[in-house]
Formats: C-alpha cells, sequence, structure tokens
C-alpha cells in the first residue's frame, strides 16, 4: 500500500444533517429572492448537474439553479446569495476533529494521501483554507473533472495525479455515490466509514449494502492498516 484516498463530506467532516442542510438552503433561497420549497426540491434534482459544474463558479451554478425555477435573480441577489452559500458550506467542510491527526499519521508512514469529492462549486473556493489542506497531495473535485463516483474516472486520475497504482491505494468513504463499490472496480481496498451517530446524515446515492471492510471512526483507519 502507497496511498490513501478519502472522500471528503461525511469522511474528512462530519455527515450533516437534514435539517441543517435545509436551513442552509432556505437561507440562500431568501436571499436569491426565490421559493424555498422550489429551490430546495431543484437543488436536490439538479445534483448530478451541479456536481458536474453545470452554471461554473458559485454565482453561475446558483444563476442556473434559479433559471430552471424560472427565476431571474438580480445581481445583488446573486452576490448576497453566494455569500451565504459559501458560508454555509464552509461551515459543512469544517474537518473532523481527529482528521489532522489521522493524516499527519498516515504522513509519518510515509504514505501519500489523496481526495476525491463529488460536489459543487464551494468546496474549491474555500478548501485551501482548510486544517486539513496541506495534508492532500492531490484533491481532485467532480466540478472541476465533470466526472463523478462511481465511474471510474475520477479515482484513476488521482491515481494518476499521485503516481500510484489503483491496487497500491485504500480508499475511504462514507459511501456516497455508491463510491466504495467504484474504488474496489478500479482495483482499490475500500473501507467504509460508518460512524453510528451519523447514519441519518444527509448522504446521496448511498450503497445499499456493504459486504467490506468497516470502520465507526476515523481514527480507527490506523489500526485497520
Amino acid at each position: 500500500m502507497h496511498a490513501v484516498i478519502f472522500d471528503f463530506y461525511g469522511t474528512l467532516t462530519v455527515g450533516r444533517t437534514g435539517s441543517l442542510q435545509r436551513a442552509a438552503r432556505d437561507a440562500q433561497a431568501l436571499a436569491l429572492g426565490v421559493d424555498a420549497d422550489a429551490f430546495d426540491a431543484e437543488l436536490t434534482a439538479s445534483i448530478d448537474e451541479r456536481f458536474r459544474g453545470a452554471g461554473g463558479d458559485i454565482q453561475g451554478s446558483l444563476a442556473w439553479v434559479c433559471e430552471r425555477l424560472g427565476h431571474t435573480p438580480s445581481a445583488e441577489q446573486l452576490e448576497a446569495g453566494a455569500a451565504v452559500r459559501l458560508a454555509r458550506e464552509r461551515q459543512f467542510g469544517e474537518p473532523r476533529p481527529d482528521a489532522p491527526e489521522v493524516l499527519t499519521a498516515l504522513r509519518d508512514r510515509g504514505l501519500k494521501i489523496g481526495l476525491i469529492s463529488d460536489c459543487s462549486s464551494e468546496l474549491p473556493a474555500y478548501f485551501n483554507d482548510l486544517s486539513v489542506a496541506p495534508y492532500i497531495d492531490a484533491p481532485v473535485f467532480s466540478v472541476i473533472t465533470g466526472a463523478r463516483k462511481p465511474d471510474p474516472d475520477n479515482y484513476l486520475t488521482c491515481c494518476k495525479a499521485l503516481g500510484v497504482e489503483p491496487t497500491e491505494c485504500v480508499y475511504v468513504g462514507d459511501g456516497g455515490s455508491n463510491e466504495l463499490a467504484g474504488a474496489r472496480a478500479v482495483g482499490m481496498r475500500a473501507v467504509h466509514l460508518a460512524v453510528p451517530a451519523e447514519q441519518g446524515s444527509v448522504v446521496y446515492e448511498r450503497h445499499v449494502a456493504w459486504d467490506g471492510e468497516t470502520i465507526s471512526t476515523l481514527t480507527e483507519l490506523l489500526t485497520l492498516l
């Protein structure tokens, strides 16, 4: 094993609850001047397109969503909506308390560290400000590549950036986007992070069942490897 590749949301971060996500979306809708229920439903319905880069940057993405709802926000509303969205997503992106310690330990073992995230435009905007960013040798974001898990593209892109083969990698994720099956399909050793208290968190397209290795805390990974 030469590298460990992580998912981001729900893996290096604590899983978000449905109520907190809805509150964040309601605040964005208010700033944009659009119906909150319609906005919430459209954000969920357009996940695949947005995670592949629809609309471009944060303001462009919000304008794209509003257009699908038949609403044209003003420049001021877009600016305000984007500021709210970035701030709320940045809160959701706060690393787990044990994440820096785990990443440090992996680095000390001589392992390379990658990241693959199915995400919209906010994560690349704030990622470099995170405490975990210096530990990540190869961050790969779907909104930039246009590819999503479980398709092989981003797994292979990350491996190439790390200079390793998939069979030399461990992949760790909470299971969203059926990511563990995708990692296994390209030859990686896949590990499911299933934190008991977070099983009700918002996770898109999580696998129905997992028959592979499972850990209940991020720190537990250090004893597994």
